[in-house]
């Protein structure tokens, strides 16, 4: 029961990371086409996305331990928040040449990492005490 709960929060959490980085670059897109409203929409979405991708590291780490996924996701979703992070500062440093870049590179790792949450499936080793 336990490593059901954490597992799927940590599914939903980075599903939901996941699809507020798409919806990034959807925001980022409208920036570039000189509306107003995408620059409001990304910076909101920005700040919301920061808080979504510092929620994700505990939940990953629970995901590990007691939902027996694999502790890889662990390390990644504490480098999208990393990376989130410089990718704030960069884009209120007006620096497109790394801002976009380091964007492209942040969706792409947020969507495989919830491929992979969405996928993963919780080892069961013979033996091991099971959370209650």
């Amino acid at each position: 029961m336990v490593e059901a709960l954490a597992v799927g929060a940590f599914r939903v959490v980075a599903v939901l990371h996941a699809a507020m980085t798409v919806a990034q670059a959807f925001a980022a897109g409208a920036l570039l086409q000189a509306s107003a409203a995408g620059l409001v929409v990304h910076q909101a979405v920005g700040g919301t996305l920061l808080l979504v991708a510092m929620l994700q590291v505990p939940l990953a780490v629970l995901a590990w331990r007691p939902g027996r996924l694999s502790p890889w996701p662990i390390a990644v979703s504490a480098a999208l928040v990393v990376a989130e992070v410089a990718q704030v500062a960069i884009g209120y440093t007006g620096v497109l040449a790394a801002h976009v870049p380091l964007g492209v590179a942040i969706v792409a790792t947020a969507v495989a990492l919830a491929w992979w949450a969405v996928r993963a499936r919780p080892v069961i080793v013979p033996g091991a005490p099971r959370a209650r």
